[in-house]
């Protein structure tokens, strides 16, 4: 058997500390032979890694990242965010000892040997994660933010202890080397708990996966964890237990819960031959079903790996984030660098020099601008995931924001796919014959048609046939009657004159009712429009964008849903293939131009568009030919999705502009020594925690 040359794999990677770490393990990956493609999320702290198998295995990378200071384990979404009480045990010791020096700040006397023994124990409590990185980095020619904190505790600390041990007359800066561990540590304290909640949509989804399944062993049920039910298993679902796997119900009757897929807040009835689906919730009666996909494969898994890719996956616009950083750490190397020798040579005071280095030094944090990105992007898709929407890569947030042209498909995109009656044209003394005929067919015009009329009992149907796609006929009363399209009774030889210009007035699907000579009547089907599909097309002119619509449908009845949705315009009687002729069209007028569907035939326009909607309840086809996945059937999904983008992207140039800004202004004024190191260190700890709460932020649902 040939092995399969790409896979994919997800590792959740520790000790990232800024935006540099992630350029360097990026990089470390890349270099790897058999590695295809990588891309580390700082916000998440994962890793989404294409590789060849037949070169390179996941036990290798996370060798290769351990070497370099980046431990990693194969990630897992049930797994728990780890619980870092020595994290907490130690920031409250480092502000246990600091305090002492901070009364000192304020003449209050402390001894010097005092203050030694408090400051050392905060450098070594405190900082020596920060040596460890900084000593990683120097071991592969690098540095990050472990390096500029590092150097700039260290010069603090190693000044005071000069100054202390030779008795020499300078002032100590203990409180500050320790204060800055400390404020530093508080910092990431807080961006950690603040990148757990953004992450808690994904967990959201992952809690919904039952643990445990009841699975049919003979003639007893025996409990087994759900990732281990075997395909065709039978299973049972007990009042008020979510569902373990998909499946098939094979015996029971009961309300099943799938509003968190559907979004539809009543519950559905299931019976035999009804789809279940994992996650979701049975109410009130025993279900027995049998498993049809099991773990990674339930539609409630794939929803999993789909927010898991998204929110690994980086938009466009973080390339630009990236550049800086890559050349970030040095650039405020030399700058600390340059301080010091100014004040020290220049401005003859070399104490000065040095706490204005260490103050450049410490303001310089990469740590916004890599958070500055994924943070909001990995929200987002969180957020989308629990509106039924489902991004497949964050560069399709980029691009959404600016859709201007709309292209939807007919049939079960803005209409339910489903005939209904919207007239009858026929005596009532033939509504027996025709629900007779009718409920004999599994046309869906004739289940309309049998829907509709509801007449119990019916006369006695013989030599009953039907004619694909044609109609249906038999006798009553030894009467032959015939129920179809008008083209097939004229084929009859039935004479419909008597009805052909009314016909011609009508827009929709027409059904007629016609004995051996003649048309008794006809009914007027139609194809019914989604809920919210007016609603969602006004929104969208409300956005300026163009909505249009593509139908292989007649010309009528395409002018009739037209004039319903109040679209900008309309194209019948199109073929598949047109219709990615029509995105290309928009496309070559420099429009971003989004199409919806859920057919076979829409998938050539969802992979031509430049952001392909497909409806979740649609074919396999055209879901894997979309950008986007709408779990709810409703063309709301396309509305929240631009609402989502736009609001993205503007919490991520806030937060862009935030962090360069913050840089350029901070830098400077430490250089000149108007911020002290201390407020530096608080400044640069604020500035990491404010891009996270400012993603936050997208929690809530965007309004229209």
């Amino acid at each position: 058997m040939i092995q399969q040359t790409t896979q994919e794999c997800a590792l959740a990677i520790e000790k990232i500390n800024c935006a540099s770490c992630v350029k360097k393990i990026e990089d470390k990956l890349a270099s790897l032979d058999g590695v295809k493609q990588a891309s580390v999320n700082f916000a998440s702290g994962h890793a989404s890694i294409s590789y060849d198998p037949r070169l390179i295995n996941t036990d290798r990378m996370m060798r290769e990242l351990s070497l370099i200071g980046y431990p990693a384990h194969l990630f897992d979404p049930e797994e728990e965010p780890p619980v870092r009480n020595w994290q907490s045990i130690q920031l409250i010791l480092c502000f246990v000892c600091s305090f002492p020096l901070v009364l000192h700040m304020f003449s209050l006397p402390l001894p010097p040997l005092w203050q030694v023994l408090l400051a050392s124990l905060v450098q070594v409590l405190g900082g020596y994660s920060f040596y460890v990185g900084a000593w990683q980095g120097l071991r592969s020619f690098s540095s990050n933010m472990d390096t500029l904190v590092a150097l700039g505790t260290s010069a603090a600390f190693g000044f005071s202890l000069y100054t202390v041990f030779t008795h020499a007359h300078y002032p100590l800066y203990f409180e500050t080397s320790a204060l800055l561990i400390s404020f530093i540590l508080l910092g990431r304290w807080f961006e950690s708990r603040a990148k757990t909640r953004a992450n808690s949509g994904m967990r959201a989804l992952v809690q919904l996966q039952p643990k445990k399944a009841r699975v049919k062993i003979g003639q007893t049920y025996t409990e087994v964890p759900a990732d281990q039910v075997p395909m065709g298993a039978i299973f049972a679902i007990r009042p008020g237990e979510r569902i373990p796997v998909d499946g098939t119900v094979v015996e029971g009757t009961s309300l099943v819960d799938e509003s968190m897929l559907t979004g539809e807040s009543l519950p559905i009835v299931k019976h035999s031959g009804s789809s279940l689906f994992a996650g979701t919730v049975n109410r009130d009666g025993l279900l027995e079903a049998k498993a049809t996909k099991v773990g990674k494969e339930t539609a409630l898994g794939a929803m999993i790996r789909l927010v898991e890719k998204a929110q690994v996956s980086k938009a466009p616009i973080q390339r630009v984030a990236d550049r800086v950083t890559a050349v970030f750490v040095p650039c405020v190397l030399a700058a600390a660098l340059i301080t010091f020798l100014l004040w020290a040579f220049i401005g003859s005071n070399m104490t000065e020099g040095l706490i204005n280095a260490v103050a450049v030094l410490v303001i310089a944090c990469p740590c916004a601008l890599g958070l500055a990105t994924p943070t909001v992007i990995m929200v987002a898709c969180g957020r989308a995931a629990k509106e039924g929407i489902l991004i497949k890569e964050a560069a399709v947030l980029e691009t959404a924001q600016n859709i201007q042209v709309v292209l939807l498909d007919k049939t079960g995109t803005v209409t339910e796919g489903k005939l209904t009656v919207k007239q009858v044209f026929l005596p009532r003394e033939f509504y027996p014959l025709a629900a007779a005929l009718s409920i004999h067919s599994d046309h869906p015009a004739a289940l309309a048609i049998s829907s509709a009329l509801r007449i119990s009992p019916l006369p006695e149907v013989k030599d009953y046939s039907a004619i694909a796609g044609k109609g249906v006929r038999g006798s009553v009363h030894a009467t032959p009657y015939f129920l179809g399209s008008p083209a097939w009774m004229k084929e009859q030889k039935i004479d419909t004159s008597s009805f052909d210009a009314a016909w011609a007035k009508e827009e929709g699907m027409i059904v007629v009712l016609a004995t051996q000579e003649k048309a008794v009547g006809y009914f007027l089907l139609m194809d019914r429009l989604r809920a919210n599909a007016q609603e969602a097309v006004n929104a969208l002119h409300s956005l300026n964008i163009a909505v249009y619509l593509l139908t292989g449908d007649r010309a009528p009845v395409a002018s009739f849903i037209a004039k319903e949705l109040n679209v900008d315009g309309f194209e019948a009687e199109i073929l598949p293939a047109h219709k990615a002729d029509r995105v290309n069209k928009y496309k070559a007028q420099k429009k971003i131009t989004a199409m919806v569907g859920d057919g076979i035939n829409d998938a050539p326009a969802l992979a031509s568009s430049d952001i392909g909607f497909g409806i979740g309840s649609g074919t396999d086809v055209a879901l894997e030919s979309s950008s986007v996945i709408l779990v709810r059937p409703d063309l709301d999904g396309v509305v929240h999705t631009i609402l989502l983008a736009k609001q993205t992207f503007r919490k991520i140039r806030q937060n862009l502009a935030f962090a360069f800004g913050y840089n350029i202004l901070g830098i400077p004024l430490a250089a000149l020594g108007l911020l002290s190191p201390l407020i530096a260190g608080i400044a640069m700890a604020l500035s990491s925690i404010s891009v996270v709460l400012n993603a936050l932020l997208l929690q809530k649902k965007p309004q229209r």
